[in-house]
């Protein structure tokens, strides 16, 4: 394959040019996580309730349980488990999804030339993104002992909502030149009962921004300037362009839309997208996040024109035989159109400039919450 102009090809997107683009994780994806918004106690009345809500490797044992779990924590677990590449994602295409599907079982990295079907490209393996498994509980403490052995310590039910989704570029980036790339990073959520997933699993896709996202298109893979073409016809040596009826053909590559929450926390009318064809749409996007109040959670639903929709991700359970677990992953989207930051008109590609973008950092931060026993 020939590369010029010194570009990326993103499209589900390979690097062309030789370094990962990346978030690394020793200082892009920081995930933290607080009760009620973690390490917050809540202090009760006369009877002194208070609780936390904790989590840990789902792998792990029962004195893991905390609140807060560092970036470089994060960063041992994905390496010890096989994610990342020299501790960086790289551009790739879980391809088309709406907001609350299964993550398809297959991503895609390289988009071959000449190949439209996204099926038959370069599947992408766990060194090219960024995947971890939480288990939550929330504990609460009431001032009365039971079981056996008596403690003031039991597991209760609640719903779990997430109340910050940061997505940023890092502030390296600017001493280093690189350009923002934060809407092409997706967060995928997958929450479940640990005792029976087929029947209480939630999915949550969440971008930046929210919305649509094309993941098929033109592309100029080549360089040359010019978007990719292909002969078709049925004489033999078609594929060179002989035979009667023979033509020639722009490609599209991929099929479908994504679509994604926004990590917001309200509505947004009105936001723009570049359809296949470059032509801008608008739509309404919806938020992943809750608001707060103080210590109560606020802007619990949406509505979606019909019905109004709960924004939770799932439940922690009471007792000790299970829990609520939560998948997250994390990748960079190769569909996303970014700026070329070309004067003085920018264009929005799903072709990016090397120069601009490759290691390019970004940050993300998730936090989980649960309601307040006294606002609730």
């Amino acid at each position: 394959m020939k590369f010029s102009k010194n570009k990326i090809i993103v499209s589900a997107l390979a690097l062309a040019i030789g370094a990962s683009l990346a978030g690394s994780v020793g200082s892009t994806i920081a995930w933290y996580q607080y009760s009620t918004r973690a390490n917050v106690s809540f202090l009760g009345q006369a009877s002194g309730i208070s609780g936390n809500l904790q989590m840990r490797f789902k792998d792990e044992g029962d004195d893991a349980w905390r609140t807060r779990i560092t970036y470089t924590e994060l960063e041992t677990k994905l390496v010890a488990g096989g994610y990342l590449n020299d501790k960086k994602v790289t551009p790739m295409t879980f391809g088309a999804m709406s907001k609350d599907d299964d993550l398809p079982e297959n991503g895609y990295i390289q988009p071959y030339y000449g190949v439209a079907d996204m099926t038959k490209w370069a599947k992408a393996s766990k060194k090219h993104y960024a995947q971890f498994e939480l288990e939550l509980r929330y504990n609460e403490r009431d001032g009365i002992e039971e079981g056996t052995p008596a403690k003031d310590e039991k597991n209760v039910a609640k719903d779990v909502y997430l109340s910050k989704l940061l997505i940023q570029e890092d502030y390296t980036n600017e001493a280093a030149e690189k350009e923002d790339l934060s809407d092409a990073v997706r967060v995928h959520i997958h929450a479940y009962k640990s005792d029976d997933e087929e029947h209480t699993k939630l999915n949550k896709l969440i971008s930046k921004q929210g919305g649509t996202a094309v993941t098929c298109g033109k592309l100029d893979l080549d360089g040359d300037g010019a978007n990719d073409k292909v002969y078709t016809g049925t004489d033999a040596g078609a594929e060179f362009g002989f035979g009667q009826g023979t033509t020639e053909n722009e490609i599209t590559y991929g099929s479908g839309l994504q679509t994604s929450y926004s990590a917001n926390t309200a509505i947004t009318e009105n936001h723009s997208y570049l359809d296949a064809f470059e032509h801008p749409q608008t739509e309404t996007t919806y938020p992943a996040l809750v608001s707060s109040d103080g210590n109560k959670l606020t802007d619990l639903t949406y509505n979606n024109g019909t019905s109004n929709v709960d924004k939770k991700i799932g439940s922690v359970v009471e007792g000790d035989e299970a829990f609520l677990r939560v998948r997250v992953t994390i990748w960079v989207e190769g569909w996303q159109k970014l700026s070329d930051h070309a004067t003085p008109t920018a264009n929005y590609k799903a072709i990016w400039n090397a120069a601009q973008y490759a290691d390019s950092k970004f940050d993300v931060g998730i936090q989980f919450a649960v309601q307040d026993a006294f606002a609730e």
